[in-house]
């Protein structure tokens, strides 16, 4: 074959690999997308910039979310019309969940101004997105997971070169802002659907934080044997060393810490998913006190460029606390306290960290109450956090004098310690998931309407769930209904 022919079959494959990288990205083959879109583009022949498109894709799976948001940014200055929305869109998203507020406003605005008329139904969902993620770093968690859970169920093809699915973005909208059993029940598969790896590394997470010990481990061990990138790894990374920092084993701990280092290595912090980030900041403190400021400072940074929205304020101090605690640094958990405290005040979902975390502070202190001590322990075990809750009650009693004091708490560490099964136990199968969650919001007293608003349904649904729940309880009183689901979703 002349030269000449060589050059022309190069150039004819090359013509074709955008393409195929495009299409191996739709399929989930994200290494062979990879490898075609570097093949277009060093031939220098990408139409459409189908090759960008998908390394930027590629970029944002690897967790360099700044990065992908950048070579978006790049598509879009090179295409026109409405592909050129598509990559702002897509270059605002990135950018949002990695925090880089500013620079994802002005490409949400050039991604409106590029809307075509009329626009595609999937586009004008992407720019929706990523204006509620927008609008959950302004700090409006709540309309924002709302909206997100509504994209969910948009009968629209998802994008896939978009960062996150929407039911996603929208159960880590809503744990960020403390709603956390309605993450869990946006994570929950319907039946006859299978649920991706990052859902169930997600819901894994939840689990984990919530004192479901079981559940979180078996998320981690069912993911195992897949392809997770490192986007992905991360969470993965997070639930392994909670899991083993729980255990009490220090060698379990330094060997998972040391596995998942790499891991995180050139991932980007999610703002989203900063409690995940501080988790793998307080097993660093255990471990390597270079890698826990290191980790606490790219906290801190993303916490800033997000424009400090509150319940990233929050998590941040409370994850301070957390990590005092493993060094006994009472300067850093009282000033985290009063941090914690002071915005606590126009949000009261955060009392029970505030009241927990100047527990922390004033045992580190030197000060043992019991009472507050007790109280703050039993409020965070009611708000999910088992774990925590005896951890706080374990040092309160290694730090006392007094020996009543000393076995009042040893009683209140036995009343509170978490189970060794999953946290929820119901004694009869057929309640479904949904059901137990409406079930329990029944129980804590909350209408109709502010279970829709708490679980993203719309209070006919909820009703609906709750005539069954009479139904399959055999109750018809009220009364007998809340005793039921008491009774049903005890712990065991």
């Amino acid at each position: 074959m002349t030269a000449t022919a060589v050059t022309a079959t190069a150039t004819r494959h090359a013509g074709f690999d955008g393409l195929r990288a495009e299409r191996a990205g739709a399929a989930g083959d994200t290494r062979g997308a990879t490898a075609a879109a570097d093949r277009a583009r060093a031939a220098g022949d990408d139409p459409g910039c189908r090759a960008a498109g998908v390394a930027a894709a590629a970029a944002t799976a690897d967790g360099a979310l700044l990065d992908a948001a950048a070579r978006w940014r790049t598509v879009a200055a090179t295409l026109d019309g409405s592909a050129g929305a598509w990559a702002a869109a897509r270059a605002a998203l990135s950018g949002a969940i990695a925090a880089d507020v500013d620079t994802a406003v002005r490409d949400l605005a050039e991604a409106r101004d590029r809307l075509p008329e009329p626009a595609p139904r999937g586009l004008t969902v992407l720019i929706d997105g990523a204006d509620a993620v927008l609008e959950a770093l302004r700090g409006a968690v709540e309309p924002a997971a709302r909206r997100l859970a509504g994209l969910a169920a948009a009968t629209v093809p998802s994008d896939h070169l978009a960062p996150e699915r929407w039911g996603e973005l929208a159960a880590t909208v809503a744990a960020a802002g403390g709603h956390e059993r309605a993450a869990r029940a946006l994570l929950t598969p319907d039946p006859g659907t299978t649920q991706g790896a990052r859902a169930r590394l997600l819901a894994g997470w939840l689990d984990l934080r919530a004192g479901r010990l079981a559940a979180a481990r078996d998320a981690v061990t069912a993911t195992a044997g897949s392809t997770v990138l490192r986007r992905t790894a991360v969470v993965a990374a997070a639930v392994g060393v909670g899991l083993a920092r729980r255990s009490g084993d220090d060698d379990a701990l330094a060997a998972t810490w040391h596995r998942v280092v790499p891991v995180m290595a050139g991932a980007d912090v999610e703002i989203l998913l900063l409690d995940a980030w501080g988790e793998l900041s307080v097993a660093a403190a255990r471990v390597s006190a270079d890698d826990r400021d290191v980790l606490a400072a790219a906290m801190h940074a993303a916490v800033c460029a997000a424009g400090s929205p509150w319940w990233a304020v929050a998590a941040e101090q409370w994850w301070r606390v957390e990590r005092a605690a493993v060094t006994a640094d009472a300067a850093a958990a009282a000033d985290a306290a009063c941090r914690l405290d002071a915005l606590a005040c126009p949000h009261p979902v955060l009392r029970v960290r505030a009241e927990a975390a100047a527990a922390w502070a004033a045992v580190l202190g030197g000060t043992v109450d019991p009472l507050a001590v007790t109280a703050a322990g039993t409020h965070l075990d009611a708000a999910g956090r088992p774990w925590e809750a005896v951890e706080l009650c374990r040092a309160a009693t290694a730090r006392t004098g007094d020996a009543a004091v000393a076995r009042a708490l040893l009683e209140t560490v036995r009343r509170l310690r978490p189970a060794p099964g999953p946290r929820r136990a119901v004694a009869v199968d057929d309640l479904s998931d949904r059901e137990r969650e409406v079930g329990a919001l029944v129980v804590d007293g909350l209408t109709h309407k502010e279970i829709g608003a708490r679980l993203y349904i719309s209070p006919k649904t909820v009703e609906q769930h709750v005539a069954r729940l009479r139904q399959k309880l055999a109750v018809s009183t009220r009364a007998a209904l809340m005793a039921a689901l008491r009774d049903r979703l005890s712990r065991p």
